[in-house]
């Protein structure tokens, strides 16, 4: 996850013009935003296992088990949680994908994903 949120920190800062006029920037940043969530998600559902002997039902619920099992703080989880439908929309293009949504998303993901990977590391040194 570390990689990739260093591959999406060159992004930092692109504004809703810079992925109008440069769709293969926006392109980049949709990916990149939908691996970390993937990544996120699939650790959020071993930890759930692990930890509280069950699978969470959705990417979003995954943030919630990996808060019950002590791995994420709360108020982190219930951040990153809405991440998951933005993921969603970004794999199954439910519904056109309001671009500056994706370029307000980027610093969100930035810094809410380095403070899930301190704390994740934190539940895993225990």
């Amino acid at each position: 996850m570390q990689d990739t949120l260093a591959e999406l920190e060159v992004l930092r800062g692109s504004d809703r013009e810079l992925l109008e006029v440069e769709p293969l920037t926006r392109a980049a940043a949709e990916r990149l935003i939908q691996v970390i969530v993937d990544l996120a998600i699939d650790i959020n559902g071993h930890v759930a296992v692990a930890t509280l002997g069950r699978a969470p039902q959705t990417g979003r619920d995954s943030f919630a088990a990996a808060a019950e099992a002590g791995a994420l703080p709360a108020a982190l989880a219930d951040a990153l949680a809405p991440l998951a439908g933005l993921r969603n929309v970004l794999v199954h293009r439910y519904t056109d994908i309001r671009i500056e949504l994706v370029a307000d998303s980027i610093t969100i993901v930035l810094d809410g994903f380095a403070e899930y990977v301190k704390a994740l590391a934190r539940f895993l040194d225990r």
